[in-house]
């Protein structure tokens, strides 16, 4: 899943907020982690990036309003940032210098640094500590993540372990599970003999319920358990929006196949075994079902598992273009009562 792309709200870039924060991650009185004060200059090549890298870790990234212009003024726009945001990163450039700031905002800067919350990050990119001593010897002073494209990844982790350590940690312990799945052993064993792994969500979003809800309905006949059971499985995966989706898919090509084939008990039997087995990227031994269910069928449910616009659809007629435009026109509407879609490909 990508299951995990950014939402760009004008500017203000932030993940879905599956993530539950408590203690002092608690974000009640602050809408955003971070916000990246920088120069306008700076705003495509170096802030947009960071935010879109640090965004799609999970952290809420608020940057739009902080690219700083010739006259602004920086403490202003730094308070302003941390009146809503739980750490300030200041990105340091030759574009950031040449705004020629008064000497008592950078002091201004560096006292925010040094308090007793550590709440500004300095950021450095493409400046030497050299440059950094000849324009104010008191933020050279200052340790400060060195940015570099090359390094961008290890910067942003760096940062995430300063604005979201918790974000961090499940980061580390998620690449240690990959890394174990590449060396592990595939064995066949007694399906009765397997244990269940832990609850590790106690509650799921309403949102997730609902769907879980649709994939049980649809599912009847073939797989049929309690909402409990279902609810139980789903409680125990590490991500299960991502086992949602997954299931989701498996559910539609199930329904599409059944329903616009009319298909026989045995049928939808021999049908879910397919999609179940082709969906979990599984090679197998067909024939039985090839035989149920015929090898045109058979490749209609191939093609079904593998794309994500369905195999069968129905012809319907629409209003042309030029209708549409009229009817639009016709209409006042607010742009802000709009959803707005990230349209960005995910992951596989």
């Amino acid at each position: 899943m990508d299951a995990d792309r950014p939402k760009n709200l004008g500017g203000r870039v932030m993940a879905d907020p599956v993530i539950s924060t408590k203690g002092k991650m608690n974000l009640k009185n602050k809408q955003w982690d971070a916000f990246i004060s920088h120069a306008s200059e700076d705003k495509d090549e170096v802030a947009r990036t960071l935010a879109e890298t640090l965004s799609g870790f999970g952290a809420k990234i608020w940057y739009d309003e902080f690219s700083l212009s010739l006259g602004d003024s920086l403490s202003r726009s730094i308070d302003k940032g941390l009146s809503g945001s739980r750490f300030g990163i200041v990105i340091l450039s030759k574009n950031f210098f040449a705004k020629d700031w008064p000497e008592y905002e950078l002091k201004g800067l560096v006292a925010k640094e040094l308090g007793h919350d550590k709440v500004i990050i300095p950021l450095w990119h493409n400046v030497t500590r050299e440059e950094v001593l000849e324009y104010s010897p008191t933020l050279a002073d200052k340790l400060a993540a060195i940015y570099s494209e090359g390094k961008h990844s290890e910067i942003c982790l760096k940062i995430l372990g300063i604005i979201r350590p918790d974000l961090l940690s499940k980061i580390h312990r998620r690449t240690r599970y990959k890394e174990m799945l590449k060396n592990a052993e595939v064995i066949e064993i007694d399906p009765r003999k397997v244990k269940f792994g832990p609850i590790r969500h106690k509650e799921l979003p309403r949102e997730l319920i609902g769907r879980i809800r649709l994939i049980r309905a649809a599912l009847w006949g073939v797989d049929t358990h309690s909402m409990a059971y279902w609810l139980d499985g789903f409680k125990r995966d590490s991500h299960p929006s991502q086992e949602v989706a997954w299931w989701e898919h498996v559910a539609a090509c199930y329904v599409e196949f059944s329903k616009a084939k009319a298909a026989s008990e045995e049928q939808c039997r021999a049908a879910y075994r397919v999609i179940l087995t082709l969906c979990n990227k599984y090679d197998g031994n067909f024939q039985r079902e090839i035989d149920i269910l015929g090898q045109k069928n058979f490749d209609l449910l191939k093609n079904m598992c593998e794309y994500i616009s369905p195999m069968l659809d129905v012809e319907e007629n629409f209003p042309d273009v030029t209708e549409m435009n009229e009817a639009e026109n016709n209409i006042s509407m607010n742009d802000s009562d709009i959803e707005d879609f990230d349209l960005s490909p995910g992951e596989g």
